[in-house]
């Protein structure tokens, strides 16, 4: 068994050092899990008992009747490895650390995480951390993360991060402003038992995760690392955020972790050789995430380009070139259909300009030239270039819904630009799998990961 599974999955779980303090991180913690929903058994310990959030809190371990699935420590280093003997005695199997500063040498020459793992070995135990915020798993409501959520919202991106940051404000944000639901959320932090490969052969495995993203700070067995990487990327993307490319990023990763952060080539090429795409910031992680969730992989680089001003086409077809893709060759048979909606002395080519509209309106125009686009054999993809603006005017929308619908083999996405009104209204189509992009750079570099992530699996063997 995964044993990863022991933490995602707990239907019991004990909180080592649970505050009654109001705003304690084990209070917060506490409060989020009960609001999200978590069905299983809670247990606060700490010795002066009392009570929390209407639960009794029990003045140790031992003292729980039932079994406990999960430990998550909130204690000073000093109490840590008694902690983890209490574990063990009670027979708990999976132990989250949130507390930090254990690697300074002690007494007798080993660090708190030394002696924190030989005992954790000698009762079978695993760790994530220390410095952990733990783990999330929506489809369970089961959160260890002191941020709080709306709404555990599920959906086919998990995450795996060296940094507590991503288990909370940006799994927040990538829910509420980005629409992306999750499956889980993993925190390895510092890394002392379980790491970063541990997580990736787990969601491998989870029926719910669709693409995994993460940020990565450090690797310590790049080997293992890409072996894991491999084997999950022939059967879903991974997107790999890595800082430290820079001098003072790799100053600043080894100040966090306490490890260095290692050549940026070498990271390069072992994404490169295990299929993991790497992204450079939050907003194309969350671009990508939602292109893979919700589009096919095109066969091939070839786009076709619909759009309504012939400038905004000409941006386009420039940057299919920069992001490795290709301008179709639409067939003879193709431009004589889109001709026949257009003014007789336009010329119409790929990129495709159906402005002025003349004999249609402007919902059955972009129909029409979508459908003449996606079914030339010629074209991978098609991008559609139009207003986001709320006038029936310019409704291009149900349109938009209708032809992703009709063209499953095909990514149809969109490039899209207008007010407020319109473009709140189009960011709500990803329901429907209809992805708006609010700039054409970002909607063509979501297109070229789709195209490079399907190349690799036809080089692999993989089941693309």
């Amino acid at each position: 068994m995964n044993p990863l599974k022991g933490f995602m999955e707990a239907s019991s779980i004990a909180f080592i050092g649970a505050s009654t303090r109001p705003g304690s991180i084990s209070a917060l913690v506490l409060q989020n899990l009960l609001e999200t929903g978590y069905e299983g058994r809670v247990h606060p310990v700490n010795p002066k008992g009392g009570e929390i959030l209407g639960i009794k809190i029990r003045t140790s371990l031992s003292e729980i009747d039932d079994s406990v699935d999960l430990a998550v420590i909130y204690l000073p280093p000093e109490s840590v490895v008694e902690a983890i003997d209490d574990c063990r005695r009670k027979g708990v199997g999976s132990v989250i650390v949130v507390s930090d500063g254990l690697d300074a040498p002690q007494k007798g020459g080993k660090s708190i995480t030394e002696q924190m793992l030989e005992a954790a070995k000698r009762g079978g135990l695993r760790i994530l951390g220390p410095n952990s915020m733990g783990v999330i798993n929506a489809h369970k409501k089961l959160s260890t993360s002191f941020a709080s959520f709306d709404s555990l919202t599920e959906g086919g991106l998990s995450l795996i991060s060296q940094t507590g940051l991503f288990t909370g404000a940006v799994m927040a944000w990538l829910i509420s402003v980005h629409n992306l639901g999750f499956s889980k959320s993993i925190d390895p932090a510092n890394k002392c038992d379980l790491d970063e490969a541990d997580c990736l052969d787990y969601l491998r495995e989870d029926p719910h995760t669709k693409v995994v993203g993460m940020h990565i700070e450090e690797v310590a067995d790049g080997k293992r690392f890409i072996d894991a990487a491999r084997k999950t990327s022939l059967v879903k993307p991974i997107l790999a955020l890595k800082p430290g490319k820079t001098e003072i990023g790799a100053r600043a990763i080894a100040s966090h972790t306490g490890s260095l952060a290692g050549k940026d080539e070498s990271y390069g090429a072992a994404f490169n050789q295990s299929g993991v795409i790497r992204v450079h910031d939050i907003e194309e992680l969350a671009d990508l995430a939602k292109a893979f969730i919700h589009l096919p992989l095109p066969k091939g680089g070839n786009v076709s380009i619909v759009t309504y001003t012939g400038g905004w086409g000409a941006l386009a077809a420039d940057l299919c070139q920069e992001f490795g893709l290709t301008v179709a060759e639409l067939s003879e048979d193709t431009l004589r259909k889109i001709q026949t909606i257009s003014p007789p002395w336009r010329q119409i080519t790929n990129p495709v300009d159906i402005w002025p509209p003349t004999k249609l309106d402007i919902g059955d125009t972009y129909r029409t030239a979508i459908e003449a686009a996606a079914e030339d054999p010629a074209t991978d993809a098609v991008l559609v270039l139009g207003p986001a603006i709320a006038s029936p005017i310019f409704a291009i929308f149900d349109v938009l819904r209708e032809e992703v619908a009709s063209y499953k083999d095909k990514p149809i996405l969109t490039w899209a630009v207008g007010n407020r009104e319109g473009m709140e209204k189009a960011s709500s189509l990803i329901e429907d799998d209809c992805l708006v992009f609010p700039t054409v750079r970002r909607a063509l570099k979501a297109l070229s990961a789709l195209h490079q992530y399907r190349s690799f699996l036809e080089q692999a063997g993989g089941p693309g």
